[in-house]
């Protein structure tokens, strides 16, 4: 099944890039998932440091009339909501999380949206393990990692629940939720932050204005 539906994305961690989902191809015959093989975190991990905590204050500088860092930390941390702290790959079939629960998937399809002038398309994982089921997990709906360019975050944007895949892709409900995670064995950590504090000012141009009181 294929459908086409206008997406109003919130650029996560990457939005200092206009090539974000365009940077890597996404792959066309994803059948397992290799394409996400190893140890994975929530992107929220980068910001529990003291330089995530500069990069907070630093965009709370340039935020809209009336944003506190409370308010940019709470909006930032609610687009990119994850229910779990860590996720591993182990091989093709094999997701484990938080080293407590683990599942088998299978590649039950592919599902394309557009954002922008970009098709995205995410891939869509299965499982019927009872444990990964009663936890939440029946679906996992994943985007192929990607950068921003050069020395960017090499990230990946997942989806989960036990809601049709349909649901989970196009719902009006979700459109906002974007869990990210990256890689950190791959990533160096203190240099992704320095790099997203110098685009501070960019970043809070993505803060809606508060409505007036």
């Amino acid at each position: 099944m294929r459908k086409k539906l206008t997406i109003t994305l919130f650029l996560i961690v990457s939005i200092f890039s206009s090539t974000v989902f365009a940077a890597d191809k996404e792959k066309a015959n994803i059948s397992d998932l290799t394409a996400w093989k190893g140890l994975s975190v929530p992107n929220a991990k980068l910001y529990d440091s003291d330089a995530g905590e500069r990069f907070f204050e630093k965009v709370t500088e340039f935020a809209p009339k009336g944003y506190t860092k409370k308010m940019v930390t709470d909006f930032i941390y609610g687009k990119m909501s994850l229910k779990f702290k860590s996720l591993n790959v182990v091989d093709e079939n094999t997701i484990i999380i938080d080293d407590k629960i683990t599942g088998d998937y299978v590649h039950v399809g592919s599902l394309s949206t557009k954002w922008e002038k970009y098709d995205i398309t995410w891939h869509i994982f299965k499982t019927d393990s009872k444990e990964m089921i009663q936890a939440g997990f029946k679906y996992f709906l994943f985007l192929p990692f990607h950068g921003g360019g050069k020395d960017s975050l090499r990230h990946a944007h997942l989806r989960y629940g036990n809601e049709n895949f349909d649901f989970l892709a196009t719902d009006p409900s979700v459109k906002s939720w974007w869990p990210t995670v990256y890689q950190p064995a791959t990533t160096d950590e203190a240099k992704i932050m320095a790099q997203m504090t110098k685009k501070a000012k960019l970043r809070a141009t993505t803060l809606p204005p508060l409505e007036r009181q």
